[in-house]
């Protein structure tokens, strides 16, 4: 509950028939971005969301936000080896069965404009936290631009511990 209004939204695992709304959204994050860096050109994503991200069999793991019928956010995130540069390698981790990588990596969320102060980026953080725990994972973990106020909001309410590195913090909250 947010001041008087109660929102009813439900989270739950992406589906491939998400994909319409999903792009959609990604559509609107890309608008909002361009808009913020008026001098910077932004290289669409939508081919990336759809061939990688959103590909049923790879490492991503999307959780979406429903109000009704409409998909109103998402989270996406995937198990983490800890070190960005060998994960960014892979979109199906080369592991050994029954391993669970140490860390779960919170790459990006976003709610629709006409959604967001009302809890909808909270529920979606808090249903993934409780996936990666439920999963094995030891570590959840997210870098966020120190500009990302909204974001970095939401993170420390879940008492994440926060190391500064320059221009982002990297965030870490144990399970």
């Amino acid at each position: 509950m947010i001041g008087k209004t109660t929102v009813r939204v439900r989270i739950r695992e992406y589906r491939p028939a998400d994909l319409p709304q999903m792009l959609e959204l990604v559509r609107e994050l890309e608008a909002e971005l361009a808009e913020r860096f008026k001098d910077v050109q932004i290289k669409s994503g939508i081919e990336d969301y759809q061939d990688r991200y959103l590909r049923p069999g790879t490492k991503y793991k999307t959780f979406v936000a429903v109000m009704g019928k409409k998909i109103v956010g998402f989270l996406i995130g995937y198990p983490s080896l800890g070190a960005p540069e060998v994960d960014n390698m892979y979109d199906i981790l080369p592991v050994s069965p029954g391993w669970t990588p140490p860390e779960f990596y919170l790459q990006i969320t976003f709610v629709s404009k006409p959604y967001r102060n009302r809890g909808i980026s909270k529920a979606l953080h808090k249903k993934v936290i409780e996936y990666a725990r439920h999963r094995g994972h030891k570590d959840v973990y997210a870098c966020i631009a120190k500009w990302n106020l909204p974001e970095l909001n939401v993170i420390d309410s879940f008492e994440f511990v926060k190391k500064d590195l320059g221009y982002r913090y990297r965030l870490s909250l144990k399970l």
